[in-house]
């Protein structure tokens, strides 16, 4: 009798214990996906600021570049040649089907364009040999790393 009532209290120990594992899974997944949640709609809040400042230069030399999202999609837009890397990434952001993270690349000759936060970000369509009629690619970048992309703490 006394050995059955101690393996009925193990029991029902470890089935508390287990429920208690249990339910602080459950609030740490809830919590994760809150905190995503959030980041994306912060970003989404960030995207609808830039659109509201970035306006499209009406001087005669321009260079056009053409940005090919990963859908498939085009949009095509003047830049000034000093205009730096960032702002490219900035409107490159505000695209309707961007993804939150990504990365610039030219097709021709093939080469990274740095990123957003990079030093080298600075640098003008002109310094980094950016020509009229350039097409540039936004790779998708699943690891979310701020520094591929627009970070909200950088605008």
């Amino acid at each position: 009798w006394y050995q059955r009532r101690v393996r009925e209290a193990v029991v029902s120990t470890q089935s508390t214990g287990e429920e208690e594992a249990v339910r602080l899974a459950q609030e740490e997944a809830d919590r994760k996906l809150e905190e995503k949640e959030n980041k994306l709609k912060k970003r989404e809040e960030l995207r609808k600021e830039l659109r509201g400042k970035l306006e499209e230069p009406t001087k005669e030399h321009t260079i056009s570049l053409l940005f090919r999202l990963p859908n498939g999609s085009r949009v095509a837009r003047a830049f000034l040649p000093e205009v730096c890397v960032k702002e490219l990434y900035e409107f490159a952001f505000t695209c309707e089907d961007a993804p939150n993270f990504f990365t610039l690349i030219t097709n021709f000759p093939k080469r990274i364009l740095p990123a957003y936060d990079a030093p080298d970000a600075l640098l003008s369509c002109r310094d980094i040999g950016l020509e009229n009629s350039t097409t540039l690619f936004l790779q998708e970048d699943d690891s979310e790393s701020e520094l591929s992309s627009v970070s909200e703490a950088e605008v």
